[in-house]
């Protein structure tokens, strides 16, 4: 294996059930991934995080309108949600995907343009990437962003590896975990597209890691400044499996 430009080789990514080889990052180690109904003591956990972070933390969204301090709208109910909680069962992590609907997808309230490639998509194989959070807890310093370190960047990479800790290791384990998930319910479901609203910094992390995303539109002022992406999960498993094993085996599904 090669190794990257800071010089260090990257270790791979082990998300399975048994033990991890030695140097191996495993992401069940640390945290528990699932798909959750939006209902329960574990939704309302979610819709307190994404209050935390989106009402409180940094003011996308006007805190007085949710005095029980919990987020919702109006796509949640056309929406798979996905949490990732840590060993003492807090919340640290949620994504969703929104499947199409009389709504249409959260991304298109604010787009002001949107490529023909995207128009194209079949919509009712096709949902949105939405409201990634993760806990401002589990972010490597104080002026990450919103998925933790600017990954990308070589010199910030080296540095995080040798500060790697119980909660900040080399990867994006919280992240790769949720993302797993959300992988293996989007085949299940018979979905072929993704489409996603991200800042610049997720999108070369995913980059760096053979998740390419192709850019659809302008950026937007949509939660913070993002673009809008969609992806093709059967171009995606090709790429991966040739250019990054190591990933590929990470978001395999598991084996019975």
């Amino acid at each position: 294996m090669t190794q990257s430009r800071a010089g260090r080789i990257p270790q791979p990514i082990h998300g399975g059930a048994d033990p991890a080889p030695e140097q191996v990052v495993h992401p069940r180690r640390y945290f528990d991934f699932k798909r959750l109904e939006a209902v329960g003591g574990l939704w309302d956990s979610v819709q307190q995080l994404r209050y935390s972070v989106y009402c409180v933390e940094c003011k996308y969204l006007d805190a007085s309108q949710y005095p029980s301090q919990r987020e919702t709208d109006e796509f949640d109910p056309h929406s798979v949600h996905f949490a990732a909680t840590n060993e003492r069962q807090e919340m640290v992590a949620t994504l969703r995907l929104v499947r199409d609907s009389p709504l249409g997808f959260p991304l298109e309230q604010h787009a002001e343009h949107l490529s023909a490639d995207y128009r194209k998509l079949p919509r009712d194989k096709t949902a949105e990437i939405s409201r990634l959070i993760l806990a401002k807890s589990y972010r490597r310093r104080a002026n990450d962003g919103l998925y933790g370190q600017e990954l990308g960047d070589p010199q910030k990479d080296a540095e995080a590896q040798a500060e790697a800790t119980y909660r900040r290791s080399q990867y994006p384990l919280i992240l790769f975990g949720l993302f797993k998930e959300m992988y293996v319910e989007s085949v299940n479901m018979g979905l072929e597209y993704w489409v996603a609203a991200m800042e610049s910094g997720l999108q070369r992390m995913l980059t760096k890691f053979g998740l390419g995303l192709h850019q659809v539109g302008e950026p937007m002022s949509y939660y913070g400044e993002v673009i809008p992406y969609y992806a093709s999960i059967r171009q995606l498993e090709e790429f991966v499996m040739n250019s990054r094993p190591d990933v590929f085996q990470f978001f395999a599904p598991s084996q019975s």
